[in-house]
């Protein structure tokens, strides 16, 4: 089968260098391409070892901008494997009623694609935690609509502003006048730092004030700039930390993710507010990523789905079959590649489909 599989590789790749007008070359290639770049120098030498010290180090991770995507708060329209501890950790941090009136903080850090995303997504929309908090803000610390040369900061804090409705008009006065009055401020010998930042800041802590509010800051970098504590309340008033846009005592919380575990300790502090995420150990939920990479599972005479068995159209002509007739050997072999990482899993199902052992026509 893994002769099978290289051989395929080869033609596909083969067929790359040949059309590169094909849609279906395009998509192989934006496929490899990205799944090289992010884990090509890793998954080379992986084993299957969920441990901590089988995990890339987050604090230097490399990192592309090629694999920064803006990111929304819905649900993914395929179902979400194997985070029920995870789940649970982040739910009772938002639900518990210990120190509920307190300002919280928590970072999540992990490699790309372990689904720090996906997570704080099933927690966002969940139930309880909707009861719980209102506003609920999500923020994609990486947006498509940030203008070059746009001040990183400012374009987050505008975002924010207009998730509680703020209009792009009032947002526009609050920046006008934050530089007028740098300006008179100049003439008489004084000056403010980030007049615009801090103008946006206190808007945004007017906002929240007196509200129980959840925000969630995804896909923090070290390009944004944010990188001092969120609970910080002794410079909040003398600089524009992001501290200073959101009101204390109220029962707030926010969640941060980031690949970037040194920059996740300085926004949130103590050891105790990071929470690492490790690729799955679950070989069974990697293995229904995998599948759910397919799309709807074929059925059986009786109208069922059958036990791991998926079909696969591409361009609407080509089907993929995958009907193992030795599961446990393919999903020991997918989490020899994917490390147990649920977008390696998925990438590999675009990559590198399987089909039964009976099929010959690979």
């Amino acid at each position: 089968m893994a002769q099978e599989i290289e051989k395929h590789k080869a033609l596909v790749m083969d067929l790359l260098a040949r059309s590169t007008l094909s849609k279906l070359d395009r998509k192989l290639s934006i496929i490899e391409s990205s799944f090289t770049i992010n884990y090509g120098y890793w998954l080379k030498g992986i084993k299957v070892d969920s441990s901590p010290a089988a995990t890339p180090d987050t604090s230097k991770g490399r990192r592309s901008k090629t694999s920064r995507v803006e990111t929304r708060p819905e649900l993914p329209d395929k179902p979400i494997r194997g985070f029920v501890n995870e789940s649970l950790f982040l739910k009772n941090f938002l639900l518990k009623r210990k120190g509920s009136q307190e300002f919280k903080a928590l970072a999540i850090v992990g490699k790309f694609g372990v689904g720090k995303t996906t997570l704080c997504q099933d927690v966002f929309n969940d139930k309880d935690v909707k009861e719980a908090y209102l506003p609920r803000v999500w923020v994609s610390m990486y947006s498509e609509e940030t203008k070059e040369g746009e001040d990183q900061k400012v374009a987050v804090l505008k975002r924010m502003l207009r998730s509680l409705g703020v209009e792009d008009e009032a947002l526009d006065k609050i920046i006008t006048d934050a530089v007028q009055e740098n300006k008179d401020k100049q003439e008489e010998g004084h000056t403010d730092e980030e007049p615009e930042l801090s103008r946006l800041l206190d808007a945004l802590n007017s906002n929240l004030f007196g509200k129980r509010y959840l925000i969630v800051l995804d896909d923090v970098w070290e390009d944004n700039e944010w990188n001092q504590r969120l609970d910080d309340e002794k410079t909040l008033r003398v600089k524009p930390h992001l501290s200073r846009g959101f009101p204390k005592g109220f029962g707030g919380r926010v969640i941060v993710t980031s690949r970037d575990e040194g920059l996740a300790k300085k926004i949130v502090g103590a050891e105790e507010n990071v929470q690492r995420l490790f690729p799955r150990s679950d070989v069974e939920s990697v293995w229904e990523i995998y599948k759910d990479a397919f799309g709807e599972p074929m059925k059986d005479e009786k109208g069922e789905p059958m036990k791991d068995a998926v079909e696969k159209v591409v361009e609407g002509t080509t089907k993929w079959v995958v009907n193992p007739r030795y599961p446990g050997r393919y999903k020991k072999e997918l989490m020899d590649k994917s490390g147990g990482v649920p977008w390696a899993a998925q990438m590999l199902a675009k990559m590198e489909p399987l089909k039964n052992d009976e099929d010959k026509d690979l």
